[in-house]
């Protein structure tokens, strides 16, 4: 029987804790340039994300109607946002 970390808070939370150290260290020690690409990169997986989503979702054949859905979903957010209706939870 495997155990799973789930099941076992505090070592759930020990881990969600070394990981977030981990990631935090290796922020630290990257350049302002290298910290500007992982942003880029990482910014450009969250869109492949949101596209591939909204193609899935939609059943779209066509990859322009999968990014004008995305362009629709986050307008949607900006209005919600600015009219104080979603707030982002805090980290």
């Amino acid at each position: 029987m495997s155990v799973r970390i789930e099941d076992n808070p505090e070592a759930l939370k020990s881990l969600q804790d070394e990981i977030y150290r981990r990631k935090v260290m290796r922020a630290r020690a990257m350049t302002p340039a290298e910290r500007l690409t992982e942003v880029l990169e990482l910014s450009n997986d969250i869109f492949t994300w949101m596209h591939a989503g909204a193609m899935a979702q939609c059943k779209f054949a066509d990859d322009n109607a999968g990014w004008e859905e995305v362009s629709r979903r986050l307008a949607k957010l900006r209005r919600l946002h600015e009219h104080g209706i979603y707030k982002p939870v805090a980290a």
